[in-house]
């Protein structure tokens, strides 16, 4: 399930967030989770693992004209390579009907993976 971090949950996105090697401090972690929450047009979403009930997923997007950019991909240690196509496109999925008349495209670093999650089947 796809859900927005709300202000009981930040420090589940920052631990999901700072398994990523571009996000090497703490600060640099904080920044990322503070520059969704400073603008409307940008939301930080968890998902959560249907079975476990854990938050396993943190996606960052942006809207931007009619299109919604997915900005941060970052997959919690549980869910394993052969597994993460299927569980983004139940991201795809869900953030297709949250945003229903938007284009969801990935950044130049990331659109292969969020075409592969479109495509996926």
């Amino acid at each position: 399930m796809l859900s927005l971090i709300d202000d009981e949950q930040p420090k589940i996105a920052m631990g999901l967030t700072a398994g990523l090697p571009e996000f090497s401090t703490l600060a640099d972690v904080q920044r990322e989770i503070e520059w969704y929450q400073s603008n409307q047009d940008r939301e930080l979403f968890m998902w959560q693992d249907p079975l476990s009930k854990h938050y396993t997923v943190v996606i960052g997007v942006e809207q931007v004209y009619s299109s919604v950019i997915v900005r941060l991909i970052a997959f919690g240690p549980e869910v394993d390579d052969a597994h993460r196509k299927a569980v983004g496109h139940d991201i795809y999925q869900a953030l297709q009907q949250r945003y229903p008349k938007q284009a969801i495209m990935g950044t130049i670093s990331n659109q292969k993976i969020v075409s592969g999650w479109a495509a996926y089947e």
